[in-house]
């Protein structure tokens, strides 16, 4: 036993001296600040400097975090318009695009809402040097005074030896450019690019941020999926399709069209920018070539929002070199939140920082407290490349919450060649404890040929399904689960991707879907406007108490309507409950509102087709609590 606690003790003192080891910084060029539109100009401009470290500092990588909350004394913005974070060095009037945001559909957040995303903008780190003026430019039109967002922008800076030597930056294409235009075709804009690469140039990159945005008749360029191809000295190097599924966004609900896939991006989405590296010759010419799939179209209103740059780099600073990207699984950060389908088993994304190929590695993870599993993982990534890993071996923890760690060793049996990024920690939350008998309660809407619903273990393993076939619509079906004890996974798939109910869908109706005890208690509820799919980790421990979700399911529907709405109500304990409906731009003016004594389920309705056709809100209050907020568009 006091073996086992030396053990215990040493690993936790050999990771907390590698994490402290790991020296970062982080800047904040805008902090909390409040961020509305420029309805006059489409566009609003906030310019903060911030002092980064000087260029004779060696930085490792740079992730900018980025913070969205609803502003103090405002509501959260409606509209999924397009943010641009800029920098500019001093003295100097060329700016870089740095990030883009794609902004959600904040019209049904609650005031204490708030949303996190990070980018690696690791690429910039030459320019991100001394004073920087750092610009975040807010697109749109709509209403400045009772609307906006609260937005953070933070630079995490990890000090170390960079990957390779960074030598040069060239922005090659950076516009607004129209596409499907005969008169104006793309490629004018896009014209091949020749540089002359450093003479100590060993390798390139080329980085490109691209949405597609506008409505003609096809859809384009928001609604449909085109081909971007890459050329390098005239060869064909990378083709992609610009097209996004938007149903599994971990932000979710949201109050628009937040489901639609889009071209090469989703509302509530920092963009990831398209990487693609190539070899150089040191000193040579060479051409990129960037060209859009052949379209045109009689009336064109499409636009690609590009701006592309080549990045050159000296030699790769390590023969074998591996980084601890992220701990997707288990994490508390929202980004992954829809991710996870192993249940239990952990899972992780590396990146090859070495020049070799990495084949094998060392892997150790544990909750603190625990003796450390050990992995050995063989396979084959390239310089450069990242890929997302299964570990083996199940995680639990009797506490509440507990540290998780990773830490990765010897990539293909050798030192790595960099030691700082190759342990992580992120908080492990005990799964949710069902007990052996569990009821799937689960209502279809009016396209139940749409969805499944399954129960497998954290080695996807089934334990239950019900196919499309066997729904039939607007029924409920009661399916009772005995589980033995260990770790499960709950699934819903929708394949139309638009969930059991979407406010835009009106005609496919509305269903649900809820974890019951034997009692008829709610053990789990699950929000019907879900996308694509519910992912829900759960474990059965005979004897451990199980706690119920206390807070109630409230489904309002539909959100367009010419006067009926029904609130779907479900709790467990009777309380009294007020629904109040008030117009959306005026939330004083209140139009209706009901007090329900010791409710605790039902079906309510209401008929608001003697009010003006504009737009209402319909909230619920529980003890002077607003619970739930939905907007309601009354129409002719």
């Amino acid at each position: 036993m006091f073996q086992k606690f030396l053990v215990l003790l040493a690993g936790l003192i050999f990771v907390q001296q590698h994490l402290e080891a790991q020296v970062t910084k982080n800047i904040i060029s805008h902090n909390q600040e409040t961020i509305v539109t420029d309805p006059s100009k489409g566009e609003n401009s906030y310019k903060r400097w911030a002092v980064f470290p000087s260029k004779n500092e060696e930085i490792r990588q740079i992730f900018l975090n980025l913070t969205f909350e609803c502003p103090d004394n405002m509501r959260c913005a409606d509209w999924d318009y397009v943010d641009h974070i800029k920098v500019r060095q001093k003295n100097d009037t060329v700016n870089y695009e740095i990030a883009r945001m794609l902004t959600p559909y904040g019209g049904r957040f609650q005031e204490d809402w708030r949303f996190d995303w990070k980018v690696d903008i690791t690429d910039f780190s030459p320019i991100l040097r001394d004073s920087l003026e750092v610009d975040y430019i807010h697109t749109g039109y709509e209403d400045n005074k009772t609307r906006g967002w609260k937005v953070t922008v933070d630079f995490e800076i990890t000090y170390g030896t960079p990957v390779a030597e960074q030598l040069a930056i060239h922005k090659i294409y950076d516009g607004n450019y129209s596409y499907g235009d005969q008169a104006d075709p793309i490629e004018n804009h896009l014209a091949p690019v020749t540089l002359t690469a450093s003479t100590r140039t060993n390798f390139g990159k080329v980085k490109i941020h691209q949405t597609g945005h506008g409505m003609d008749a096809n859809g384009c360029g928001e609604f449909c999926d085109k081909y971007r191809e890459i050329l390098y000295n005239g060869k064909l190097i990378d083709k992609k399709q610009l097209w996004m599924e938007c149903g599994d966004n971990p932000l979710y609900p949201q109050a628009g069209t937040w489901i639609f896939d889009r071209a090469n991006w989703c509302p509530g989405y920092l963009l990831q920018a398209d990487e693609v590296g190539f070899d150089i010759s040191a000193g040579q010419e060479y051409t990129i070539d960037l060209n859009m799939e052949p379209y045109e179209t009689e009336k064109p209103s499409a636009k690609e929002l590009l701006v592309a740059y080549v990045l050159e780099y000296g030699k790769v600073h390590s023969q074998n070199d591996v980084t601890l990207v992220d701990i997707i699984s288990p994490s508390e950060e929202k980004i992954h939140s829809r991710k996870n389908e192993s249940g239990a088993l952990p899972v992780i994304r590396i990146k090859n920082n070495g020049k070799n190929n990495l084949k094998s590695l060392g892997i150790n993870y544990f909750i603190e407290g625990q003796k450390p599993k050990k992995f050995s993982w063989k396979g084959d990534i390239p310089f450069g490349e990242t890929a997302l890993l299964t570990l083996p071996e199940e995680i639990f923890n009797d506490k509440e919450s507990a540290r998780f760690f990773v830490e990765l060793k010897r990539p293909n049996g050798k030192r790595d060649g960099f030691e700082g990024d190759n342990i992580k920690s992120s908080i492990y939350t005990r799964p949710n404890v069902l007990p052996e008998w569990t009821i799937i309660y689960f209502k279809t809407n009016n396209k139940p040929g749409q969805n499944e619903y399954s129960v497998t273990n954290s080695y996807g393993e089934p334990i239950f399904k019900r196919d499309s076939v066997d729904l039939k619509p607007n029924t409920t079906y009661m399916d009772t689960l005995t589980l033995k004890e260990g770790h499960y996974t709950f699934k819903v798939q929708d394949t139309g991707g638009d969930g059991l109910e979407f406010w835009f869908k009106s005609k496919d109706g509305s269903g649900s879907v809820k974890l019951l005890d034997t009692l008829g208690q709610a053990i789990k509820h699950f929000n019907s406007d879900f996308g694509s799919h519910i992912i829900y980790n759960f474990r059965v421990t005979p004897g451990l108490a199980y706690h119920l979700d206390n807070e109630p399911s409230i489904n309002m529907f539909p959100a367009r309507t010419q006067g009926p709405v029904t609130l779907d109500y479900f709790a467990n304990q009777e309380k009294e409950v007020k629904v109040i409906i008030t117009q959306q731009e005026d939330e004083t003016k209140i139009v209706e509102t009901h007090t329900y004594l010791n409710l605790k389920k039902g079906i309510l309705t209401y008929d608001l087709s003697y009010l003006p056709k504009m737009r209402y809100y319909l909230k619920v209050v529980i003890d002077g609590n607003e619970v739930f907020k939905n907007r309601i568009r009354l129409k002719e």
